[in-house]
């Protein structure tokens, strides 16, 4: 039979590490908003398809001087800057001069199809020869930017696997550009993971949220590990749907943004842009959910796992800090941190697949009892 207090201990771990974590979560949310980290990422990705690989980092190095600065990078103007400072991206950022954390698909192919054909253009004017312009003089139209030779040719090849015809071209720049993006969520989730860990310590260390002795603790106490199990089954019933409370923000941020700008786009025409109002009025009212969110978290269930494990330096039993003391929990702490980089989703998930499977067996066991 499955040793069940092994289990009770391992639901425990877990759940505090769930409840960390989302703490954790939270906090790494307000930090990536305040730094607008998904913004950074995605410039990252636009000047990686936009720019030469060998001038790549300079250029991404200096993006907040480019943004500042009339579009000068390494003594030249660059086809990033025209794009950022087009109309449908410039108006997309929160702020002047801030980036957008979103731009979707459609409007990238729009956005460089602009660039390559030029300002200025009527409806009865064919795109065709404008493009075919762009990629034989290897300058854009909208500015005066070269373009990079490996950028030049990709668009060449793709322009030719066209045929020419405007609609598979634009096709063919948002399937690229739906690649790139999908390298940039791995880059952006590594970007994260790294936040959470450190994070992670920090929380670890000023909670004294050990890991080892949060075994331990549950391991001699039977009492200790009941509560802890109550807490936690009281908690997944409470927050069934936790998965999209916390960690899908982002995508609800991205979304509002999004709906925060409405394109009117007319066929061969310059698009109009018309602002209305953000389901998120601004990034501070977000940030102020946050606080609520972290705040909430802490006083309610937070503190209450702290009180029936003892967390915290204040009940801490024997309580000396110095070297000694630092040098025996580090261990311990830097478990915790790794534990808490994986992240609110994982522990969530695991806490729901450990209380099914604990339920079985109380249940067989039961019935086991009863025979």
């Amino acid at each position: 039979m499955f040793n069940s207090q092994v289990l009770d201990v391992v639901i425990g771990l877990v759940f505090i590490y769930l409840l960390y974590s989302l703490l954790v979560t939270i906090i790494q949310e307000m930090i990536a908003t305040v730094f607008n980290f998904r913004a950074k990422i995605l410039q990252r990705a636009i000047v990686r398809m936009l720019e030469d690989d060998d001038k790549f980092k300079d250029r991404f190095s200096g993006l907040t001087k480019l943004f500042r600065t009339n579009g000068n990078i390494s003594g030249k103007q660059s086809v990033s800057y025209d794009f950022y400072n087009h109309p449908l991206i410039k108006f997309l950022g929160e702020k002047q001069h801030k980036p957008p954390s979103y731009i979707d698909k459609e409007t990238f192919s729009k956005v460089l199809i602009d660039l390559l054909r030029g300002e200025g253009v009527g409806p009865d004017d064919h795109m065709k020869p404008l493009i075919q312009k762009a990629l034989n003089e290897k300058k854009i139209n909208w500015g005066t930017s070269d373009i990079n030779e490996l950028t030049l040719s990709y668009l060449r090849s793709v322009w030719a696997d066209a045929e020419g015809d405007v609609t598979k071209f634009k096709e063919s720049l948002e399937k690229w550009f739906d690649e790139t993006m999908e390298r940039a969520t791995g880059w952006y989730k590594r970007h994260t993971q790294f936040i959470l860990f450190f994070v992670g310590l920090a929380i670890a260390i000023l909670f004294n949220v050990n890991t080892i002795e949060i075994a331990r603790k549950l391991e001699k106490d039977p009492k200790l590990r009941e509560q802890l199990i109550q807490q936690a089954d009281a908690f997944a019933k409470a927050h069934p749907d936790l998965d999209k409370m916390v960690w899908m923000q982002k995508d609800e941020i991205l979304k509002a943004q999004k709906e925060s700008q409405v394109f009117d786009t007319v066929r061969n025409k310059q698009s109009v842009i018309k602002s209305v109002p953000s389901k998120l009025d601004s990034l501070m009212a977000y940030q102020d959910s946050l606080f609520r969110r972290a705040d909430s978290l802490f006083k309610s269930d937070i503190k209450k796992s702290n009180d029936i494990l003892g967390l915290g330096w204040q009940r801490t039993e024997g309580y000396s800090f110095n070297l000694q003391y630092v040098l025996k929990s580090m261990l311990g702490w830097l478990l915790t941190a790794l534990a808490l980089s994986l992240g609110a989703p994982f522990w969530f998930d695991l806490l729901n697949k450990l209380m099914k499977l604990r339920n079985a067996v109380v249940k067989t066991t039961s019935e086991e009892q009863q025979k």
